[in-house]
């Protein structure tokens, strides 16, 4: 399996990482504001209960409710797209947070949410089983990440408008399989050709027949998930 090379990778996923946490720290200024603002339209509204309408009772009440609630609406959906970059972003490294590769992979399935709404498709990832929740292997994000993504959008234009595309993953010894079905089975013929060749040329290994299952193996450079990054110029 090809290991994605560390130059512009790295310096890429440090930059966005970073702007990812600074992102983060804006974000939590805007909740404060707006829970001061919510804050201000509640006591208005305790003045003029209280004063029998005397006092307060702000004009604009209830479309400022409205918007506040649209706008936190939109800013979950930010805080959301941020996580799941910074986590893509240290596919590369061990900077980030752990993350299984069930939440790695969810992470860009919704980053990739854009490129599928061309299509009207819809990507689901497949809960594991609870008997399977055991230890994955050591297999670092960016090499199976890269090229899952790389066969779905293969797989895209010979997929039906509003058709769904249903991923799995599974953890058996050192190795991790991802299998690609459609909401209605199997892939069809073109689209499962074409997530194959895709995976193929980034030199992924597939098992034969459907579904079509791509499968990742732990590499001898591969460090242990419990190991620290080494520094630069370590050997």
């Amino acid at each position: 399996m090809p290991q994605v090379e560390d130059g512009d990778g790295r310096f890429l996923g440090t930059v966005t990482g970073t702007a990812c946490h600074d992102l983060m720290n804006i974000y939590a200024t805007f909740t404060q504001a707006f829970g001061l603002m919510e804050d201000c339209l509640a006591a208005d509204a305790r003045t003029r209960r209280r004063t029998l309408g005397i006092k307060g009772g702000f004009e604009y009440r209830e479309r400022f409710v409205e918007l506040l609630a649209m706008m936190r609406g939109q800013l979950a959906r930010a805080v959301g797209l941020t996580e799941a970059l910074a986590l893509a972003a240290h596919s590369l490294d061990r900077d980030g947070r752990p993350a299984s590769p069930p939440e790695a992979l969810a992470a860009v399935l919704l980053l990739a949410e854009r490129l599928l709404k061309r299509r009207k498709i819809t990507a689901v990832l497949e809960a594991a089983p609870a008997e399977e929740s055991v230890a994955w292997p050591a297999i670092r994000r960016a090499d199976y990440l890269g090229p899952v993504l790389l066969a779905l959008l293969a797989g895209l234009p010979h997929l039906p408008l509003g058709g769904e595309v249903r991923l799995a993953c599974r953890a058996t010894a050192d190795t991790l399989a991802v299998t690609f079905t459609s909401g209605e089975g199997e892939l069809c013929n073109e689209a499962r050709q074409a997530c194959l060749d895709a995976a193929r040329a980034a030199g992924v290994e597939t098992v034969p027949g459907q579904p079509l299952t791509l499968v990742f193996r732990e590499q001898p450079t591969t460090p242990p998930a419990s190991c620290p990054p080494q520094a630069d110029g370590a050997s």
